[in-house]
């Protein structure tokens, strides 16, 4: 189920409120969760209370003041501000009224110098032998949380899933007669189906063997409160494995992250098909469809990856599918 307790809170004021509450709801009626955005509206809205404009327009000075560079501010934030302005300004031509559209140049080139943490084969056997060798801590307050953190980590890397899509996971949603997770409500607020690897569904029969029975709509990995694991828990769980697997972490920002696995996952598999000699251009829309990426640009940047952790793949790459290869700013690091 959609969590909309963000957008119940937004306050949509001024000259702009009308058209940024249909902006919201055309969004989600599409089936995308619209929060962050949804909150950077409401900021736009209060902004404009400075200015002195008719209603449902967007004109030109204000555009340019709300996109403008603000001291300390990185140009991340900078660029969510841009593509949310030109969203409204497309939607509100769209229904006729008058929008100033800023273009690409006004805000120059955005580059991420954001770089995923690939961990390499190596890493990720000492990173789960160190994970598997969790002993329930004596006085702690989660009995399981040695059985479970292991599992949740696993699921992060060999199924490629982001921490909320595991921590959100019901008993319903795991299928261990046919190997089938189930992924509701993802990030674009669309569901798909992950086939597991028979290693991977006798770990978790073996931990399900060992719990309670449980409602079908209980969290597959439930806190002891019976709710979902805070990911912070979880973040603590994997710096200790990260220090006891003897991998150094960079400091804020440099990783590994947890999402990482993730990215991890993306280049193995890359790495797989070619290795195997399969065709890039044949596996990617399905290694996208497996991840649950709303369009295959987002995961083209990891043909660029594969390229740049394994060398000796490089030049068949470059050969091959040179023109899959997208240049590094097209990459998120989110996704």
């Amino acid at each position: 189920m959609q969590n909309s307790n963000i957008l119940k809170n937004c306050s949509y004021i001024g000259g702009l409120a009308e058209v940024c509450r249909g902006l919201v709801a055309e969004k989600r009626a599409a089936g995308l969760k619209y929060e962050t955005e949804g909150l950077l509206l409401s900021r736009m809205c209060r902004a404009t209370l400075k200015y002195d404009f008719p209603p449902n327009t967007l004109p030109e000075e204000f555009v340019r003041q709300w996109i403008a560079k603000k001291s300390n501010e990185t140009e991340a934030n900078r660029h969510s501000r841009y593509i949310i302005v030109r969203v409204l300004a497309q939607y509100m031509k769209r229904l006729g009224y008058d929008a100033f559209y800023p273009e690409k140049e006004d805000v120059g080139k955005y580059r991420t110098s954001f770089t995923p943490y690939i961990f390499t084969h190596d890493e990720i056997q000492r990173f789960f032998e160190a994970a598997n060798s969790a002993k329930r801590e004596k006085f702690s307050t989660s009995p399981r949380y040695h059985l479970i953190m292991p599992l949740i980590m696993r699921m992060m890397y060999c199924c490629g899933m982001r921490v909320s899509e595991v921590t959100g996971l019901l008993v319903s949603d795991v299928d261990m007669d046919d190997g089938i997770l189930t992924v509701r409500a993802s990030k674009q607020e669309n569901s798909r189906y992950i086939p597991m690897s028979v290693e991977l569904v006798c770990a978790l029969r073996k931990y399900t063997e060992s719990q309670p029975e449980r409602s079908a709509d209980s969290h597959f990995f439930s806190s002891p409160d019976g709710g979902k694991y805070d990911i912070s828990a979880i973040y603590r769980a994997f710096r200790r494995f990260l220090r006891d697997a003897g991998i150094p972490h960079g400091g804020k920002g440099k990783g590994p992250r947890m999402h990482d696995f993730r990215h991890s996952f993306s280049v193995h598999s890359l790495q797989k098909f070619i290795s195997d000699g399969k065709d890039v251009t044949a596996m990617l829309p399905k290694l996208s469809a497996y991840l649950g990426h709303a369009s295959l640009r987002y995961t083209e940047p990891y043909v660029r990856l594969t390229a740049e952790v394994y060398p000796e793949i490089s030049a068949l790459l470059q050969e091959k599918y040179g023109n899959l290869i997208p240049n590094a700013e097209s990459y998120d690091e989110n996704n």
